[in-house]
């Protein structure tokens, strides 16, 4: 057994872009729902289309009814035809009504067979007609808020633009029909037109509320903007169409500001389909709402006059008047006849009873809640943000002339109006101009300095204190780097010592532009010198090292450059001028000889680029006996090329300007001209003529007609790197040298020890003659002292014994030796020696 419908739900301009939207969404989110749409023209491709399109989403239940809203005839059967449907169940009760239809007029337009303004007839008064006509259709409410039905009428912004006296005030029957009005009048009419059916509505729910208690809920709900084609704008002037093809290209910019700015037609038909089958809980029921696209709002704070319950009371009995004159007119019964015979099953009138056909408005109930100023004041302000800033985009986009002018206002002079900060859609180069020159710092030509980095954060800072000690006009130099495949900080540092340098004080330090890339390309040979420089890995490292150079080059050469610098950050010695010095040469492709210096042990230094050849003849012939993608490297035994290098041709004392004629290069220091690259010359990735990267630059730059030389007598000097074996033999240098320092501290200590064990002779015969010298004082003493206590000695006695001391004292200490009295103490020293002798033994 099927499932039976629900409800009915009907929407007026089905055949228009939200109608049709709305009814799909229906149809995906309600499939039980009966759709009943409202066209002008139920034969239209529009109508066609959306049948086509709802039967791809399922088995659903719809038909299109003609219905002209400009009629009031067409509306009244439409409503009599519903409800004898609903009574005999041939359709369930309607549920939702979608008040979607709507014209706009730019013109003074011929008022319809009922006597009104067609775009007022058509917007205000036959939805509400219609709304009047079909409440005995609506399902009865049960008491609960989800037992009625629901009315919801498309608003817009222009509503604010809108009065509730205009069409009061403005009669255009007077006019010639097709007079034009102004885009400003149109707004108006438009707006106004929209403002009063949600006045009227609302006032109709608060009626039906109080005195005749019928369960339907009334809201408006404004969609914002739309995208896509509109029956509003076909007949608009050609501003308002302008404005509505901006908005819509606009969108995803001007949906950052608002969500409501602008959409497309199925945004709010979700959110229609939302809300009109939402669940509602009693405060929500009970209150008056007005959407705006997702956000609910006080209907009140949108309109202000529902805050106004006697002009509420004057709008409805204004419009139940005008649809009684219209009903009237087309000969139709008393609109209060009509009402007499229509009551809904739960025992409530369908129309309320009280004076008159009029209904009735209590002042004192139901007024809705101020919205906070603050928060009015916040909205009103971000929309004169949002409607000037666009406004300024607009004008910057569509009237270039203008932009010298608003730029400076609007950045309040931080951007002037030179030409090199406006917007410029063309740029014209002349590439003849960057052809190079050999004086090319005198004609400010630009160099592209690049430079490939892979774990390079030890060799930065030297790098750096070249790039400042650079001659060539930094302020012309742009620096390029490529940090790849790296496991270090080198990018951090890189970005802190390019932050350094470009702040530096002198204005003559900072560069021109600065490009740091990243970009891996998955090399695994690892940065020490047995990997990087052994023969199995160089093929596939030259490989990835050309796509590393391409990279840099392709995203950093600007049609300002003449000439780009290639430089390893590894180079540790190389003249200031280095870029004036090859420069001046005037050669298309143009490099150094490279050397290394050595330990002295290793013989002081080393050529170290030998990439950098001619071609031979052995070379040529072993090139055809490889395999298609084979690389030929140099220095190595496995190839055997017998090229000249031009490392091995350098004299210390020869000519640095002396030229010699290349096919290969090294990559440590290439000055090319831009133009090189600009004609297709690269480093190929790949086997071009057995060789890549460097190498296979110069044969293809040679091929390719240009010019590619070297300086063997001009050089500069690479890092050197000790190999394993170095490394080994420097650690047996030191060992040695380390015992050789021990073996000389051990013979040291053994001198001292040896030295302190033996006196020297020469301080013990000082010692025994003072000895000598104070024993002959005391015996002249006792003489002296002897001679005075016997005063009568014979005198020739005395003589004699002062003969032998005073002999004694004219002699040397080495006479002193044979004296008998010194005899004792050399025998004593003689003894003590021999003792420390046996000691030792």
């Amino acid at each position: 057994m099927a499932t039976p419908l629900s409800g009915t739900a009907i929407i007026t301009g089905g055949s228009g872009s939200l109608g049709s939207s709305i009814a799909i969404a229906i149809a995906k989110a309600h499939p039980f729902v009966h759709l009943l749409l409202l066209a002008r023209d139920i034969r239209s491709d529009s109508i066609k289309a959306l049948r086509d399109k709802i039967r791809l989403v399922g088995p659903r239940s719809i038909e299109v009814a003609r219905v002209d809203l400009a009629s009031f005839n067409s509306v009244v059967s439409f409503a009599e035809n519903t409800v004898e449907r609903i009574h005999t169940k041939e359709i369930p009760p309607v549920t939702l009504l979608v008040n979607c239809a709507a014209v706009a007029s730019y013109v003074a337009d011929q008022v319809t067979r009922d006597g009104f303004d067609p775009v007022y007839q058509t917007n205000c008064i036959a939805p509400f007609l219609l709304t009047i006509s079909l409440l005995e259709a609506f399902r009865a409410g049960d008491g609960t808020p989800n037992g009625g039905a629901r009315v919801i009428n498309i608003g817009c912004s222009s509503m604010s633009k809108g009065s509730l006296d205009y069409f009061d005030k403005h009669d255009f029957s007077n006019q010639q029909p097709g007079t034009p009005l102004s885009s400003k009048e149109g707004y108006a009419r438009f707006g106004s037109s929209k403002l009063i059916m949600s006045a009227a509505m609302y006032a109709l729910r608060r009626s039906l509320v109080l005195n005749g208690k019928i369960s339907l809920n009334i809201y408006t709900l404004d969609p914002g903007g739309m995208t896509g084609g509109s029956l509003l704008t076909e007949n608009a002037p050609r501003s308002v169409r302008m404005i509505h093809q901006a908005r819509s290209g606009l969108r995803p910019f001007l949906r950052v500001f608002s969500k409501s700015a602008i959409n497309t037609p199925s945004v709010p038909a979700k959110v229609i389909t939302k809300v009109a089958f939402q669940r509602n809980t009693v405060e929500q029921w009970g209150r008056e709402r007005y959407y705006i696209l997702g956000d609910v709002y006080e209907a009140g704070s949108v309109i202000p006059v529902l805050r106004d319950p006697p002009q509420m009371e004057v709008l409805l009995k204004k419009l139940m008047r005008q649809m009684e004159i219209g009903i009237k007119g087309m000969g139709s019964p008393h609109f209060g006849e009509m009402n007499r015979h229509h009551a809904f099953t739960n025992g409530y009138a369908a129309y309320p009873r009280g004076q008159g056909s009029t209904f009735s408005i209590s002042p004192h109930r139901f007024q809705p809640r101020s919205q906070p100023a603050l928060r009015r004041r916040r909205q009103l302000i971000q929309r004169l943000f949002l409607i000037g800033g666009v406004s300024l985009l607009l004008l910057v986009l569509i009237f270039p002339s203008w932009r010298a002018a608003i730029l400076p206002v609007v950045s309040l002079g931080l951007l002037s109006s030179t030409e090199d900060l406006q917007l410029q859609t063309i740029r014209y180069y002349d590439l003849s101009a960057v052809q190079g020159s050999a004086d090319g710092w005198e004609k400010e030509e630009r160099v592209l300095m690049c430079t490939p980095l892979r774990d390079a954060s030890s060799h930065l800072p030297m790098f750096f204190s070249h790039l400042r000690n650079l001659t060539y006009p930094h302020n012309l130099i742009d620096l390029a780097f490529l940090v790849s495949d790296s496991k270090d900080n080198t990018m951090e540092m890189l970005t802190s010592m390019l932050e350094e340098l470009q702040a530096d004080s002198d204005p003559t330090m900072p560069f021109g532009e600065i490009s740091v890339i990243q970009k891996d390309f998955g090399q695994k040979v690892t940065q020490d010198v047995e990997s990087r420089h052994g023969f199995a890995a160089q093929a596939g490292r030259r490989k990835l090292m050309a796509q590393a150079r391409n990279w840099l080059l392709s995203a950093t050469l600007r049609p300002t450059h003449s000439w780009v610098y290639w430089r390893d950050a590894d180079v540790e010695t190389a003249p200031f001028t280095i870029i004036e010095d090859l420069m001046r040469h005037d050669k298309d492709v143009i490099v150094p000889n490279v050397w290394r210096p050595l330990p002295d042990w290793l013989g002081g230094e080393q050529p170290y680029d030998l990439n950098s050849w001619q071609e031979s003849e052995t070379a040529l012939a072993l090139a055809e006996t490889l395999d298609e993608d084979a690389v030929i490297v140099e220095g190595y035994a496995e190839y055997a090329t017998w090229r000249p290098h031009l490392a091995y041709l350098r004299d210390p004392y020869g000519d640095p300007d002396m030229e010699m004629e290349l096919d290969g290069v090294g990559g440590v220091s290439i000055l090319a001209k831009a133009k090189v690259f600009r004609a297709g010359v690269h480093f190929p990735a790949f086997s071009f003529e057995k060789h890549a990267e460097t190498e296979a630059f110069g044969k293809m730059a040679k091929r390719m007609g240009f010019s590619v030389v070297g300086l063997p007598h001009y050089t500069i000097w690479h890092l050197y790197e000790p190999s394993v074996d170095d490394l080994r033999h420097m650690e047996e240098m030191e060992q040695e040298r380390k015992a050789r320092e021990k073996e000389e501290r051990e013979q040291a200590e053994r001198s001292e020890r040896v030295n302190a064990m033996f006196r020297d002779t020469k301080t013990e015969s000082e010692i025994d003659n003072a000895f000598i010298h104070d024993d002959m004082e005391t015996e002249k003493k006792e003489k002296t002292a002897a001679e005075t206590e016997n005063p009568k000695k014979p005198e020739a006695e005395r003589q004699e014994e002062q003969k032998a001391p005073e002999s004694l004292k004219g002699k040397d200490l080495k006479d002193a030796e044979e004296v008998p009295a010194i005899k004792p103490a050399q025998e004593h020293a003689g003894a003590t020696h021999d003792e420390q002798l046996k000691q030792k033994e």
